[in-house]
């Protein structure tokens, strides 16, 4: 097999199987499983962050009844605080909704597009994680700089995406190895062991946990200040403990 073409499949994670279907104009049935996944770990990550939100208005109503400076929902000061909180969450959903409609549209859609050409390099910046190919008039932002440099410069390309604001790479092929991809097709993958849904299973998850660490450390630690110095040494520790272990599995 042409070596550029090793190194988009080594670096895309697809297969002749996936890159035939995308000849076709459609998705492969593992490419739908990784849409799908995509989709919900959007929906989770979204729903998480309004958990967020509102448990940070829970957590200073809370601390306010607890330190003794919340008066009463008659006090005028408590009326507009409260006026003032509602605006501002709302304004946070409005653009979170607005922000979110074109990833979630991306993660949706099935429409597999084409851009063919040689490729060049558009706008780079490593530091935002921006990396940008031409490929005839079509413009693909890329993610990483590992991706940038599975293309090489000035050699004409087909390549099949989603279109989104960080466009999915389905697939990708040197133009003129057309023959390669029917050459060999693998048995189809499963999806249970595929890496990329694996990886998107373990993102929820790390969400998750991270939701609820956050919403729950400042709540521990409000309520083990009403005990003993040694008791809320004692809690601060465990905290401390649940942190690292969270950051150790986080990594592995």
């Amino acid at each position: 097999m042409n070596p550029l073409n090793q190194t988009l499949r080594a670096t895309f994670l697809f297969s002749s199987r996936d890159l035939l279907a995308n000849r076709a104009a459609r998705l492969s049935p593992l490419q739908e499983a990784r849409q799908q996944a995509l989709g919900t770990s959007l929906k989770v990550g979204i729903a998480f962050f309004i958990l967020m939100i509102l448990g940070s208005l829970v957590f200073f109503g809370v601390a306010s009844v607890a330190s003794g400076t919340f008066i009463g929902f008659d006090d005028p000061d408590t009326q507009v605080t409260l006026s003032i909180l509602a605006v501002a969450f709302g304004l946070i959903l409005v653009v979170g909704y607005f922000s979110s409609r074109k990833h979630t549209a991306a993660a949706r859609s099935k429409l597999v597009q084409k851009a063919e050409g040689q490729v060049q390099h558009g706008i780079i910046r490593a530091d935002a994680a921006y990396f940008e190919i031409k490929i005839g008039r079509t413009k693909l932002r890329l993610l990483t700089e590992a991706q940038l440099q599975a293309f090489e410069v000035r050699t004409p390309y087909r390549v099949y995406y989603i279109a989104g604001p960080t466009p999915t790479i389905l697939s990708a092929e040197v133009i003129g190895t057309e023959d390669e991809a029917a050459a060999q097709v693998e048995l189809e993958s499963s999806v249970e062991h595929d890496a990329v849904i694996k990886a998107q299973k373990r993102a929820r998850r790390s969400v998750a946990v991270v939701a609820l660490l956050s919403l729950s450390f400042p709540l521990v630690m409000l309520f083990a200040g009403n005990f003993s110095g040694l008791f809320s040494l004692v809690m601060l520790g465990v905290l401390l403990v649940v942190g690292f272990l969270f950051v150790h599995w986080a990594m592995a």
